[in-house]
């Protein structure tokens, strides 16, 4: 997201980022920093090599993101988004979010949803509502994920199967698909308050030259990260900063209706493993946490520590290449790659003793298994019927 590393991979830009969004402690004796590029490197299993430049939490969150271990990130998951404001009184209604998103659609040419880039749960919710959108007359799908001109395939959010799955399917659906991250990069003689703003007036401008090509009656789907979709300046403690969505609504005219994502995500149900909901009090939607200004907040569900592959089960039908060579002793990364695009189908990282399944729907695909330090053990080209 942008090009250069702090703008790329410090994801969280609001006051949490005070705790969160530390810069990539990049080593000057290293060249090419593997996080400038990392889909090589995922591709190549050299998972050791990443793992080993990591150096805080969000990052290595990022990585076993990528690596389909859902389980690895739970902790940092729910250290982070389990608060005391999440708590809630017995005045307090509890609704189910899908057809309360749907009702306050209706009369928006722009809708906004964002996600916690740590919980690919939004990324499973909004491919589930994709098809709704589109006999709802929506045309455009915009990501934050790469900017103008940029390959999806090869992008950092697009190497984690969830999120290739969703641009994937709004392609399929017939979506114009675009990216609108920021293509300069921020000042260093910025502050923070600075360069939020730099970068995302960009990304409104760049959504706003969408909006001006379209037809009249064309209608667009946003998805951003964090702070980036509220409606009004936000607070930090340096004082207050401008999000993307500020600068359509309240500079061009542009008021989307705004669906954060974010706060107080729950322990998941594999009953109803998308299950969400909103909280209304006195009639009101109750908004808690970082992202505030927004129209709607509805709680989605973490994947529970005890079962991996809890969201990515909604790709297709589990697989495991049974004439590989698995080592007994050795963690491995399986993957699998749309052998027409080029995006990544699905990724899992098993340690040692495991065997995890990817799930594939039906299609052409090259699946590898390597070692985590790079070495090929397994190559073949798979069609699934």
């Amino acid at each position: 997201m942008g090009n250069n590393l702090t703008t790329k991979f410090c994801v969280m830009r609001h006051f949490l980022a005070l705790l969160l969004c530390v810069p990539l402690m990049v080593s000057a004796e290293k060249k090419e920093p593997p996080l400038s590029d990392i889909a090589p490197y995922l591709e190549q299993g050299r998972i050791n090599t990443l793992l080993d430049y990591v150096r805080n939490p969000q990052n290595e969150a990022q990585i076993y993101t990528m690596l389909g271990r859902s389980d690895k990130v739970y902790e940092f998951l729910t250290k982070y988004t389990e608060k005391s404001h999440c708590k809630l009184d017995s005045s307090v209604k509890k609704m189910p979010a899908t057809p309360l998103v749907k009702k306050r659609v209706a009369d928006h040419q722009v809708v906004m949803v964002n996600e916690n880039h740590f919980n690919v749960a939004s990324r499973a919710l909004v491919a589930k509502w994709l098809p709704w959108f589109k006999d709802q007359g929506f045309t455009h799908v915009g990501f934050e994920a790469f900017g103008p001109g940029e390959k999806a395939a090869r992008e950092f959010y697009f190497q984690e199967s969830m999120m290739s799955n969703l641009i994937q399917k709004a392609e399929a659906l017939g979506f114009k698909v675009f990216g609108y991250e920021a293509e300069k990069s921020t000042p260093d003689e910025m502050d923070f308050a600075e360069g939020f703003a730099f970068r995302d007036k960009q990304q409104a401008e760049n959504i706003l030259e969408q909006i001006a090509q379209a037809d009249d009656n064309a209608r667009f789907l946003i998805f951003a990260g964090w702070a980036h979709i509220a409606e009004a300046p936000l607070k930090y403690p340096g004082g207050k900063y401008r999000t993307m969505s500020d600068f359509l609504k309240n500079d061009h005219g542009i008021n989307p209706l705004t669906i954060d994502t974010t706060a107080c995500p729950y322990s998941g149900d594999e009953n109803n493993p998308l299950a969400s909901y909103a909280y209304m009090q006195d009639g009101d939607i109750i908004n808690v946490g970082s992202v505030q200004n927004v129209d709607i907040q509805i709680r989605v569900p973490k994947a529970p520590p005890t079962t991996i592959g809890y969201f990515r089960k909604a790709l297709g039908d589990a697989y495991i290449p049974n004439e590989a060579d698995w080592p007994e002793n050795t963690p491995v990364i399986l993957q699998a790659y749309n052998t027409d695009k080029g995006y990544v189908a699905d990724r899992i990282q098993s340690d040692a003793g495991e065997q995890l399944p990817l799930y594939l729907p039906s299609g052409n695909y090259r699946v590898t298994l390597h070692s985590l330090d790079g070495e090929l053990i397994w190559e073949d080209r798979v069609e699934l019927n």
